[in-house]
């Protein structure tokens, strides 16, 4: 072979080689970045799961207050609505007491003792705890039942 020959053929490989030097590096810079991105994505995928948790956390807490809320009145209005049927409950049995002595000679004034018990009751709505004996009609002691 000629010298002129070898010598442009040894000139050709040094510049492709070097094409393929700098071709190569071009690639592990693509491929670095490559991964940058897709590590980056990844965080960022995982940041948003992270921010979707804690919104929901949020929505649960909110609620589960809001539901606190509401159990604490619906409480109050179960302690309210047991201490009215105690005193109503009352309120009747002494009625009924003060009925059953009606005879045809007090019937006036029982009927006046029953109103004044109403009256009474309603006007007096902290009276759920007491329980009023009085003598039953058949004279036989005294009578409570509440």
């Amino acid at each position: 072979m000629p010298l002129w020959f070898q010598l442009v053929s040894m000139i050709l490989n040094l510049l492709l080689s070097g094409g393929l030097i700098v071709t190569l590096a071009t690639l592990r810079s693509v491929k670095r970045e490559a991964n940058a991105s897709a590590k980056k994505a990844e965080a960022q995928a995982k940041a948003s799961e992270i921010e979707n948790v804690e919104a929901a956390v949020k929505i649960w807490r909110e609620l589960a207050e809001e539901m606190e809320g509401r159990q604490k009145e619906l409480s109050r209005q179960v302690d309210n609505l047991s201490t009215e049927v105690k005193r109503l409950k009352n309120a009747t049995n002494r009625v009924a007491r003060l009925l059953d002595r009606i005879t045809t000679e007090n019937m006036a004034e029982m009927v006046q003792q029953i109103r004044d018990e109403i009256q009474e009751s309603n006007n007096n709505p902290d009276d759920s705890d007491t329980c009023n004996s009085m003598p039953s009609a058949t004279g036989d002691g005294d009578t409570a039942v509440c």
